[in-house]
């Protein structure tokens, strides 16, 4: 999405005028300003994503594997002879 808007926001301004103007410091400075805001924000989204995945999802996996070594190492003190 960041890409998205700082492709947009380029193609924007290079359409404005001649496309092998570069840019100036102040467009420049604009787009990071843009930039460098909407990454915060995606990455407190993707940190609080990350935290709720740990606390919820992680567990779970855990539990599951846990539960399939439990049965194979069941499975396989059955071959053992006594």
């Amino acid at each position: 999405m960041i890409r998205k808007l700082a492709l947009a926001s380029i193609s924007i301004f290079i359409s404005c005028g001649n496309a092998n103007t570069p840019l100036d410091a102040d467009t420049r400075s604009r787009i990071d300003s843009i930039s460098n805001a909407r990454i915060a924000i995606a990455q407190k989204e993707y940190d609080s994503l990350c935290k709720s995945a740990q606390t919820t999802i992680l567990p779970q996996l855990v539990d599951s594997l846990k539960q399939e070594r439990l049965r194979e190492i069941q499975e396989q003190l059955k071959t053992v002879p006594r």
